[in-house]
């Protein structure tokens, strides 16, 4: 599911890291993506990219329920859609506009 989100009082990667996601670079990509665990393993997690986009920032979000699976073709574990990704969506888009987490003290 995928987002744009404008008018930011801060970095992306600032305001995303603020909403508790993780930073990770993928060294054969040099892709940068974000990801927030559900639990203590390391399955679920939510994984968002940023993407500047004209007057803001894209955030594309899905839920990794497991590890990918590779065998004779790529298969992906994620779920693009669904209340668990529109919930979560809508809580980053609240940090991204008011520049905190709800909950935050």
């Amino acid at each position: 599911m995928k987002i744009v989100l404008t008018g930011l009082n801060d970095s992306p990667r600032n305001l995303i890291r603020r909403a508790g996601y993780g930073e990770h670079l993928d060294r054969r990509s040099g892709e940068t993506s974000y990801s927030k665990r559900l639990g203590p393993g390391i399955f679920p997690k939510f994984h968002a990219y940023l993407a500047e986009r004209a007057g803001g920032v894209e955030v594309s979000l899905h839920l990794d329920q497991k590890k990918p699976t590779y065998g004779m073709e790529t298969v992906h574990s994620g779920e693009y859609e669904g209340p668990l990704v529109e919930r979560e969506l809508a809580r980053i888009r609240e940090v991204f506009e008011k520049g905190e987490p709800e909950d935050a003290d």
